[in-house]
């Protein structure tokens, strides 16, 4: 019986995997951080870190765990933040989780967000730990809910991007600055004008030439037709100073969610997400591990938006086949195709149908529960869609838009469909090893 195994993204060999975490440059390799739950398939038994390193994207080490809650201000997890390297340490920002006995909602009492600097030589292991801000240091208008913290260099010393909820149910963020990464202050409150959810989780400060950008998934957002119509939505805003406005989805798939970004050595800005997303109505059937990372994909600034695209050492390999509108193909791929207009597309359960301006994923057939999810587009100039076994990645006129889902398939031969021509090509490979074996 198949287990869905991803053959070119990163997943834990076993348990949980949840948001990316720590991504940045240590000692000459690329460090990739996730939360982990090494015991359970529902990430509900011990909130860790669990670790990956490369040097090219295309050869991994898997280093197991690198941060586990065994200190009292971390007692129920060891929860999402950032990585910074500097002058030979690695230095990491979390959230504390501590549920506290009683009678709580855990919202506006019981529940203290530690936010959490822990420092290693080797980014292996982060014994040195220590508190820097607690729940009495957030402003008096936030609930409990303040996490997730994102730290950058800036010309004077350092910012702290952290998510919030506030006492009214409306998401916030939090901007700190500091000059020794110990004492923080706070600079900013970074809003909407109009309220958009009640909290906004897993924020990412960007600063292109254009604009200054924040990333974030805002909780609470109703469906508005055919905007958010995730549970949770993933986004950004474009930032005048403290107002957040301009908010666009980044992804609009089913499962993407919690994407974090670093600057390569290369100076690209790279992102990856968690290819999942938390309290959805559709499963996930695998029986060993769950959850994997989304491709990286390098994200720029441009007309106004942020476009995606997977990075340059994960493009496609040689061609599978000639120019086609049917035929028969491996369980992985990658599919290019230029429709000039409309387009049905069928990879076996999998659908793919733009009309109308309305392009509209129909995972009904595969999808273990998932349906439909919709973008409004103006044209529909060109597509490149990477397949691995369950999972699909989909990126729109030159990565305009992306759509991200797990899909399952029965057997090893996908039947693929168009109404234009298409071309397959060989979908990227990865290894990866453990840090036992290296």
């Amino acid at each position: 019986m198949t287990d869905y195994r991803l053959t070119y993204h990163l997943a834990p060999r076993q348990g949980w995997l949840n948001d990316p975490n720590g991504l940045c440059v240590h000692n000459g390799k690329i460090q990739i951080y996730y939360q982990a739950d090494p015991d359970s398939l529902t990430g509900s038994c011990r909130k860790c870190w669990g670790h990956f390193t490369t040097t090219d994207f295309r050869h991994y080490t898997d280093c197991g765990l690198a941060v586990e809650p065994v200190e009292r201000f971390e007692s129920h997890g060891a929860y999402s933040g950032s990585a910074l390297s500097l002058d030979g340490q690695l230095h990491l920002f979390y959230t504390g989780n501590v549920k506290e006995p009683g009678d709580h909602d855990y919202i506006r009492s019981g529940r203290q967000h530690n936010t959490i600097h822990a420092v290693s030589q080797d980014g292996l292991r982060f014994d040195q730990k220590q508190v820097i801000l607690t729940n009495a240091d957030y402003p008096d208008f936030c609930s409990c809910h303040v996490r997730d913290p994102k730290v950058n260099p800036t010309a004077d010393g350092y910012e702290m991007v952290l998510g919030a909820r506030t006492l009214d149910d409306e998401g916030c963020a939090l901007l700190y600055r500091s000059c020794d990464l110990q004492q923080w202050q706070l600079d900013a409150v970074l809003r909407s004008a109009a309220k958009m959810g009640y909290m906004w989780e897993c924020p990412d400060l960007l600063h292109f030439d254009q604009a200054d950008v924040l990333l974030c998934c805002p909780q609470g957002l109703e469906r508005q037709g055919y905007h958010y119509e995730n549970v949770y939505d993933n986004g950004y805003f474009i930032l005048h100073g403290d107002e957040a406005r301009t908010y666009r989805t980044l992804d609009h798939g089913f499962d993407f969610y919690a994407p974090q970004t670093f600057l390569d050595p290369q100076g690209r800005r790279i992102l990856i997400g968690w290819l999942g997303l938390p309290d959805t109505d559709y499963t996930i059937p695998t029986k060993t591990w769950m959850h994997a990372l989304t491709l990286p994909r390098e994200l720029r600034f441009e007309d106004g938006r942020l476009k995606q695209r997977v990075i340059e050492e994960l493009r496609p390999g040689p061609a599978l086949t000639e120019a086609v509108k049917q035929t028969k193909a491996p369980e992985t791929f990658v599919l290019k195709a230029c429709p000039q207009g409309a387009l049905t597309l069928t990879i076996d359960g999998l659908k793919l149908v733009y009309e109308n301006g309305l392009l509209t994923l129909d995972c009904s057939q595969c999808g273990a529960g998932r349906t439909l999810r919709h973008v409004e587009l103006d044209k529909l100039d060109e597509l490149e869609l990477y397949l691995d076994v369950s999972s699909v990645e989909i990126f729109i006129n030159d990565g305009e838009v992306s759509l991200t889902s797990r899909c399952f398939f029965d057997g090893s031969v996908r039947n693929v469909a168009a109404s234009c021509d298409f071309t397959l090509y060989q979908a990227p490979r990865i290894e990866i090893e453990s840090r036992e074996s290296a």
